[in-house]
């Protein structure tokens, strides 16, 4: 028998040694393919590296940092003195229940909302004429006039000729002004929490304390 490190698991499994190359013919001679085979093997491998991955984890403010665990950092495109505290109230935020949690355990907003419980909002209110949708800009413009004054941190994906970055954008609905975008390359293979998504945050996490006077770190 000769050893073979598996291409998985990194063991030693035995194979016995046959008078032909393995995979080549069966008893019909018949060709037999490896390729399947193979990218069955580099699937599995890409499964277990993965999971070793935290993805999409809600995380809690680590107190002796004050920044959510990454030992990278995100690109700051958009950086404008604006201040918060009096629009502190609510904070509509449609980028996924993940980043929604993130922006919770920050406990800076009174009130975080996604997409869903505003629509449900402007129909208790009985808002629905001046606010027909808010599927667009125009639509949270007019629930924001309409209903009360909040601002809207919010996910985008801006592509290049090679690559992808993902972006955290906080908006005043206001005037629909971007008054933070912080962004990160995105790796669809190697990302994850602590080199994407946990950089972005700390981003806001430091535009939130350079544009409050009153928040303090969890």
């Amino acid at each position: 028998m000769d050893l073979t490190v598996g291409p998985v698991t990194g063991r030693e499994y035995a194979r016995p040694v046959t008078d032909r190359p393995a995979g080549c013919c069966d008893d019909n001679n018949k060709p037999k393919s490896t390729g399947g085979k193979m990218k069955k093997l580099l699937f599995l491998f890409l499964l277990v590296v993965l999971s070793a991955c935290s993805t999409f984890k809600v995380a809690e403010i680590d107190p002796k940092t004050g920044y959510f665990p990454s030992e990278t950092k995100a690109d700051i495109i958009k950086h404008d003195k604006y201040d918060l505290d009096p629009m502190k109230s609510l904070v509509l935020v449609t980028a996924g229940a993940f980043v929604e949690g993130q922006v919770k355990n920050m406990k800076y907003f009174d009130e975080i909302i996604n997409l869903g419980e505003l629509q449900s909002i402007i129909v208790r209110e009985g808002l629905q004429d001046k606010v027909p949708s808010i599927a667009d800009k125009i639509g949270v413009n007019k629930a924001y006039t309409n209903y009360k004054p909040f601002l809207w941190f919010r996910y985008n994906v801006r592509k290049s000729e090679r690559e992808a970055y993902v972006q955290f954008i906080l908006t005043d609905p206001k005037d629909m002004k971007d008054i933070f975008i912080a962004e990160k390359r995105f790796d669809p293979v190697w990302g994850n929490d602590q080199s994407t998504w946990y950089p972005l945050c700390n981003a806001f996490i430091d535009y939130v304390r350079e544009n409050s006077k009153i928040y303090r770190m969890p």
